[in-house]
């Protein structure tokens, strides 16, 4: 009786399917790629990177259905990263016109504890969009208008975080210098929200303000010229730590890579206009490789990482302390 034969997988495989998916979705070939995740699918590796790279493929091949579908399936088995899922599911829904779901999904959104700051003002946009998309007897809910109501100017000191996230974004159709002195005060007030403090700074350098601002936050008191800040994107400093991920982290794990510069952005926003200290890029660049793989429930080994980084290991832990905190405050809880 002959014996079975004993398969033998190349090594790799699985990693190199996803990878080869990948680089095909890129590429454009949406039909090829998507054969390609159905076979890193059936071989059970990276399923939420694999779901999701299905989801577009599907989004690009003009089947928006299914791309619904398995959003809606992400979503509701907690696949992935919840709210970029949701950012995808509700793009979707937009092409689809089905505005109704988008306004309820939105809305229930908000009414949870947490939401992502990185996320509150596209979500807001993407309300306000739906609303008026859909006919009036559906839409009962409205934004206040904050344009030509002086008086409403108390609620960002005396309203909840979400009617002053709201006041905020409205301050951006506004000129701002009449209301210097109550932002200013709003700045300076220890026990607001930091990222509703970021949000307003930025508004006073898209709307020019160049004269000397003080800002309260995390402990700490500075004066600054908002027209001489540079934002996130142009920020030499936090691209040096995207730089070091991408070396570290992007061919392996495209996912986490993505997860890390996502952490990134909410601890700077939460951190602006203070510098990240120490300014060792390789420091933040450990601390986020840590605290990204915990959040991804994989195995972090600080020595490991502190080794590849060149950095020591209290700086790794004493890096995770601090994105620990700032990634506290990064979420609104409207």
């Amino acid at each position: 009786m002959k014996k079975p034969k004993k398969i033998v997988e190349f090594p790799n495989l699985k990693q190199r399917l996803l990878e080869k998916a990948m680089q095909t979705m890129k590429e454009k070939k949406f039909s090829e790629a998507l054969e390609l995740f159905e076979q890193a699918r059936e071989n059970e590796y990276a399923y939420a990177e694999v779901e999701l790279g299905m989801v577009v493929c599907y989004m690009e091949l003009g089947q928006l259905t299914e791309a619904r579908n398995r959003c809606k399936k992400m979503l509701r088995e907690d696949i992935g990263d919840y709210f970029h899922v949701l950012q995808i599911y509700i793009t979707v829904l937009i092409q689809l016109k089905e505005y109704a779901e988008v306004k309820t999904t939105i809305e229930a959104i908000l009414e949870e504890d947490k939401l992502p700051a990185q996320y509150a003002q596209n979500f807001y946009q993407l309300l306000e969009f739906a609303r008026k998309m859909l006919p009036s007897e559906e839409n009962e809910l409205t934004e206040p208008d904050y344009n030509d109501q002086e008086d409403d100017l108390f609620l960002l000191h005396e309203g909840n975080v979400q009617k002053q996230y709201e006041l905020i974004q409205s301050l951006k159709h506004r000129n701002i210098r009449p209301l210097i002195p109550d932002i200013q005060k709003y700045l300076e007030d220890e026990m607001k929200h930091p990222v509703l403090k970021t949000f307003l700074l930025h508004i006073l350098i898209e709307q020019g303000w160049d004269k000397e601002t003080e800002v309260t936050k995390m402990g700490q008191r500075i004066t600054i010229v908002p027209t001489n800040l540079v934002n996130g994107e142009a920020d030499p400093f936090l691209n040096k730590i995207i730089s070091i991920l991408e070396d570290k982290v992007e061919t392996d794990n495209p996912s986490l890579f993505e997860g890390l510069k996502e952490m990134l952005v909410r601890i700077h926003t939460v951190q602006f206009p203070l510098p990240l200290t120490p300014e060792k890029p390789e420091v933040w660049a450990a601390g986020l490789h840590s605290a990204g793989l915990e959040l991804f429930g994989l195995d972090a080994k600080d020595d490991e990482l502190a080794e590849e980084y060149n950095v020591s290991k209290m700086e790794v832990k004493s890096a995770i302390r601090e994105i620990n905190k700032l990634e506290d405050f990064s979420y609104l809880r409207l």
